[in-house]
């Protein structure tokens, strides 16, 4: 991509330079993430049986998971490594530390925003984030140095460590629930990196985009090939049954499985997740660069994405008031309630961004990350010392133990460069 179309640009907030797509990728995201968990916070009265499940309702939750479970949370991961690049470098401009700042920052993410969200909601993973982020810290002068495919190469060795790793943590525990997906969520911030290493992604870039087209038909590959690993490992490794032909259940409550069972499982939510991020990236790239009323309407996304931790847990928030309702809304209902929210926080993020630079929960973030208030209306000048690394995260922690565990929600964090940075905010 050589620069966001200007009826794409137009369509968002004042951006100042930024790559508008960034921004639109991750708001679609973020709509996918919290439509995922729309029935995870609370639960619907079809899931305690109070209602019969309704036909409509049914195809529409069928629909939602198989466009959106999985491939959200993945999208955001690779947005993220594309985020750590942009900020790490705009530290680095700016004659800032950027590993300093990039372990404070994930240290802040976690402690202040990770853990106590996940004392309110299981599915978390805010947490599991910040401690893949300050794995992939110090990593950063390695990966953007020698070739550009290296990233790939790390994340390769990410992904084939992962089943091996799920395998030896006891995920019985709080933090071995935590700790199991981080290779996996590793591997995923690594394709960002190689991401943010190409140059169609440079606002300078001016030749043939060249990855737009290839990453749509990778994408659908990779979740074909997802799709029968998963039927292959239910195929050559069979759970085991009883005489009455009942799963054996585990010590964890959970069937027992094969070790190689486990290995095709993660490498089937390893290859759907990321051929169905690359997918929605490169088909999202793909119709900015024709124009026209998809590239217009897609660019009205733009302010949202640009204050997505706001709007994930503002999100969550919503949620939780319905928990003294738990088991008595339908399934339709709370997705009503999460359509509704969008509308809301579209209307008020197109708002914000026109006065404000940061999301307010955003602000917060970025002033303790920088250990000084950081500039917030438009009309302030950026601070100097350390500014690099906006953060915005962008999170759908649909169940516990993400990446690949738990029953298929999502939940992701994206960072992003400073507002004067050319190329904005990113995953």
């Amino acid at each position: 991509m050589s620069t966001v179309q200007p009826t794409v640009a137009s369509a968002s907030a004042p951006t100042g330079g930024r790559v508008a797509y960034l921004d639109i990728v991750r708001a679609l995201a973020m709509v996918g993430v919290v439509l995922m968990n729309a029935t995870a916070v609370v639960f619907t009265a079809e899931m305690t049986g109070q209602r019969e499940p309704t036909t409509f309702g049914s195809v529409l939750d069928g629909a939602l998971n198989l466009l959106m479970s999985g491939k959200a949370r993945a999208m955001l991961m690779v947005l993220l490594g594309v985020g750590v690049v942009l900020a790490w470098r705009s530290v680095a401009r700016r004659g800032g530390r950027p590993l300093v700042t990039m372990l404070r920052r994930y240290a802040v993410l976690g402690l202040l925003f990770g853990i106590p969200h996940m004392l309110v909601f299981s599915g978390d993973i805010l947490t599991v984030y910040a401690v893949t982020a300050l794995v992939l810290a110090p990593l950063i002068p390695f990966l953007l140095r020698g070739a550009v495919r290296r990233p790939l190469w790390a994340a390769a060795a990410a992904f084939a460590v992962a089943p091996v790793f799920e395998y030896l943590v006891n995920p019985s525990t709080d933090w071995g629930l935590q700790l199991l997906p981080v290779p996996q969520t590793l591997g995923f911030f690594l394709v960002g990196v190689w991401l943010a290493r190409r140059p169609e992604l440079s606002p300078d870039h001016t030749g043939p985009n060249r990855l737009a087209v290839p990453m749509i038909g990778i994408g659908l590959a990779g979740q074909v090939l997802g799709l029968l690993a998963l039927f292959g490992a239910d195929l050559v490794f069979p759970r085991q049954m009883d005489a009455d032909g009942i799963p054996v259940m585990g010590a964890d409550g959970m069937p027992v499985t094969a070790p190689g069972a486990d290995l095709m499982m993660s490498l089937s939510t390893t290859l759907a997740g990321l051929g169905g991020a690359l997918f929605y990236l490169g088909l999202v790239w793909w119709l900015l660069r024709r124009d026209g009323v998809v590239a217009r309407s897609l660019g009205g996304l733009a302010p949202l994405g640009r204050m997505t931790l706001t709007v994930y847990l503002g999100s969550t928030a919503v949620f939780l008031l319905m928990k003294p309702f738990e088991g008595q809304i339908p399934l339709l209902g709370h997705y009503a309630v999460a359509v509704a929210y969008f509308v809301v926080v579209l209307l008020v993020a197109r708002v914000w961004t026109r006065r404000f630079r940061l999301g307010p929960v955003e602000w917060v973030w970025r002033s303790l990350t920088h250990l000084r208030p950081q500039p917030m209306r438009t009309s302030e000048t950026p601070a100097v010392a350390e500014p690099g690394a906006a953060v915005s995260v962008v999170e759908d922690p649909g169940t516990p133990g993400a990446a690949g565990h738990g029953t298929g929600r999502e939940g992701t964090v994206v960072d992003a460069p400073d507002p004067a940075d050319r190329r904005g905010p990113v995953g």
